[in-house]
């Protein structure tokens, strides 16, 4: 190598410097994650020969005479010539280097230009110099060869090639940011390490059952658990992944939830005893104004965080492989713990989705941790795909508290309006009285009507549903967290399923709405949850017409009304008033009611299929079209089916006519808009605008609005009326 080649102009590096510090930190990362000992296991190659040599080789190509003379004139966009892939011409060219496949990839796509869209890159040289056309061929000719493997080889041959291309892209990025005088060292990559909290007089650790089983069975690949809401779950699959870790089996944890809401609020539980980080697409706002916030948004998106908590949209997503980063989160989730938490709150398309990443993940040895306080025994065939008879969860409920349906109230839409607010007197009666209390609602309608209701009579109340803004989110849940968790001051929430899981409050008293009985039991985990006391629940069955009305617990077919779902109607029919249920009851009422084994709809299947389409053809070349980074749906795959929704900004004086580029347009929306059901958008289209925006210097953006005045406040969010 030329000791006086340039590898870099701005401040000037050699091409030897730049090599050694991508060397040295390949040489860093290999200590810290330790994959090359489940790689050898898994692959049968050596990942530190394979990675090193890439770091060896993967910047040679800028030693070419054309590229040198470009930088020396400071005009490198002029050069014409794709550097990575002249190094693979000078490494063939080299009788003393031979690099096999895994190696010769990482170095062809550590530009992230392996894909599609980048053809012309590897098929048109620069003037004077080749072209890489066969280099093109030969990747395409390996990727046509990879797809026609079964799925299982499949899975282990894209893990043989992402983990060396995904590590030689991060040695390369920190190595760039060490020889950047302007930046900060790169953020440290650690384990997951965990040190429980509680211990008993002695200083011994005081282990709640749920946890004692997570640790006595820790060895088992996947494990699932049940244990009621409140009893340790959450320390309890800390403990789990600690083991993992302790014993080679992985080198970080990945929690993934139901939705952003209750990652955002789980990270903000762990936070004090692991280092973790949370990603979703608006993890930013809720990390506030937090050092190197983009930075550390970064580093949780590709999974390499000792604890990352997450949605399970995004673990799904990483299977695709539509975006270069796609295939370092897969080279980390592989190496991973993973806790699927609230595992039964999902509808049949995501279930088929989850079989097909447990199918991915059993072949890549991931230890996979299931949890729910009442996922049905005849669901769990999703999470051991491959086992005609899975396991039953290990089971720590327990009937120690008791749940007592005070009463039962059919409420219609008199009773949820303020001219009927007399047929009520009974909520506001338990609302006066008591100190501490939730109030549940199935709809954001519903909910409103209830906070305005009870706000004639008490000042300390706080009103939370999915139409805020994500910064208001944010208040809602602190302002909660102050009321009604441990030690709080006193207070009432009023919340719909957005407050079903993951946020630690508390009241002796529950209002809620009818619900199938797996919600209810998520929604009574919230009652008496810091004592040994029983609970005192009052149910309000909504009416229409007087009928039951469902929504949203069921289907709306087009032009018709909503019709109920099976298991609400259960539940409707198993509850009645006076009943004393404890989390035990619950629990085996819920599997009664889901006593059927799970079977995926059309549209699961079509949808399951095509998630392993994608992983097929995409195992190595990214497609022509990209997804940006927040984006967890493709073209053909879905990684939830979610009715039509319309995201307004609430209020036309937040839309800027120009945004600097697509993350700024992104921030804006996640901070000053709302989702909208399609239905709702079309049932008061009078209330919307419509505008065009500029995003970048050539790309327009149709946003829509709120008119003014706006319908939005931050007391009670968007609520529709008349």
């Amino acid at each position: 190598m030329n000791d006086h080649a340039l590898a870099k102009t701005s401040p000037p590096l050699t091409l030897q410097e730049h090599t050694e510090d991508v060397v040295a930190e390949a040489e860093s990362i290999l200590a810290r994650l330790r994959y090359h000992v489940k790689y050898h296991r898994l692959t049968g190659a050596d990942l530190r020969e394979r990675l090193l040599q890439a770091a060896v080789h993967h910047d040679r190509g800028k030693a070419h005479a054309r590229w040198q003379q470009c930088a020396e004139e400071d005009r490198l966009r002029e050069v014409g010539l794709r550097h990575e892939l002249a190094s693979l011409r000078a490494i063939d060219g080299d009788e003393n280097v031979s690099l096999d496949d895994p190696s010769r990839v990482a170095i062809g796509a550590h530009h992230n230009k392996l894909s599609w869209a980048h053809e012309e890159r590897w098929t048109t040289g620069g003037p004077g110099y080749d072209d890489h056309t066969g280099y093109w061929q030969a990747m395409r000719e390996r990727q046509r060869n990879g797809r026609h493997e079964d799925f299982s080889a499949l899975v282990r041959q894209r893990y043989e090639y992402d983990v060396v291309r995904a590590l030689l892209q991060l040695a390369d990025r920190r190595a760039s940011q060490i020889e950047s005088p302007e930046a900060p060292d790169p953020l440290p990559l650690r384990p997951f390490r965990y040190h429980f909290p509680h211990t008993d007089e002695d200083g011994a650790p005081s282990y709640r059952p749920v946890q004692e089983e997570a640790l006595e069975h820790a060895d088992e690949p996947t494990l699932a658990l049940r244990s009621e809401t409140g009893s340790g779950k959450t320390a309890a699959s800390l403990l789990w992944a600690r083991e993992q870790v302790r014993n080679q089996r992985a080198r970080r944890a990945i929690i993934a939830l139901p939705t952003r809401f209750t990652a955002s609020s789980l990270a903000a539980d762990t936070e004090t005893h692991v280092t973790s980080g949370l990603y979703h697409s608006s993890a930013w706002q809720h990390l506030g104004d937090a050092d190197r916030l983009f930075e550390r948004l970064s580093m949780a998106r590709q999974f390499l965080y000792p604890l990352t908590v997450t949605t399970i949209d995004q673990v799904l997503a990483c299977l695709t492989g539509r975006r270069e980063e796609d295939h370092l989160r897969f080279a980390n989730l592989a190496h991973s713990a993973l806790i699927i938490d609230e595992c039964d709150f999902y509808d049949d398309v995501v279930q088929a989705n989850i079989e097909t990443m447990m199918s991915v993940l059993r072949e890549l040895e991931v230890p996979v941790l299931v949890m729910s306080a009442t996922l049905p025994d005849e669901h769990l065939s999703v999470y051991f795909p491959g086992r005609d008879d899975p396991p039953s969860p290990l089971d720590t409920t327990t009937a120690d508290t008791t749940v007592e349906i005070a009463s039962i109230h059919g409420v219609g839409e008199l009773g949820q309006d303020e001219e009927g607010a007399e047929d009520m007197d009974w909520l506001v009666d338990t609302a006066r009285e008591a100190s501490r209390l939730i109030v549940y609602a199935n709809t954001v309608d519903g909910a409103a009507t209830y906070y305005r209701l009870l706000a004639r009579y008490r000042d300390d109340l706080v009103l939370y549903h999915s139409r805020f803004t994500e910064p208001h989110k944010a208040d809602k849940e602190r302002a909660i967290r102050s009321m009604l968790g441990a030690g709080g001051s006193g207070g009432i929430a009023v919340m719909t399923q957005i407050g079903e899981m993951s946020l630690n409050v508390s009241a002796p008293v529950m209002v809620s709405e009818l619900c199938p009985i797996d919600r209810l039991a998520q929604r009574t985990g919230r009652l008496s949850r810091f004592t040994d006391t029983d609970g005192t629940l009052h149910l309000i069955r909504p009416l229409r017409d007087g009928t039951l009305y469902p929504a949203p617990y069921g289907t709306l077919p087009p032009g018709e009304g909503w019709q109920a779902s099976d298991a609400l109607l259960q539940t409707d029919e198993e509850l009645q008033e006076g009943q004393r249920l404890t989390k035990l009851d619950l629990k085996e009422r819920t599997n009664a009611v889901y006593n059927e084994p799970l079977s995926f709809s059309d549209q699961a299947d079509r949808n399951q299929e095509a998630l392993r389409q994608e992983f097929r053809q995409h195992w190595l070349i990214r497609p022509q079209t990209t997804q940006d980074e927040d984006e967890t749906d493709t073209a053909r795959w879905q990684s939830r089916i979610i009715g039509p929704q319309v995201e307004v900004f609430v209020s036309e004086d937040h839309v800027q006519d120009q945004y600097e580029g697509y993350r700024a347009y992104q921030q804006a929306t996640t901070q000053y808009a709302v989702s909208v059901p399609s239905y709702r958008y079309d049932q008061y289209a009078d209330r919307f605008v419509t505008r065009e925006v500029e995003v970048g210097t050539d790309n327009v953006e149709q946003v829509v609005a709120l008119t003014e005045p706006s319908p939005y406040d931050d007391e009670t969010g968007l609520v529709f009326q008349g």
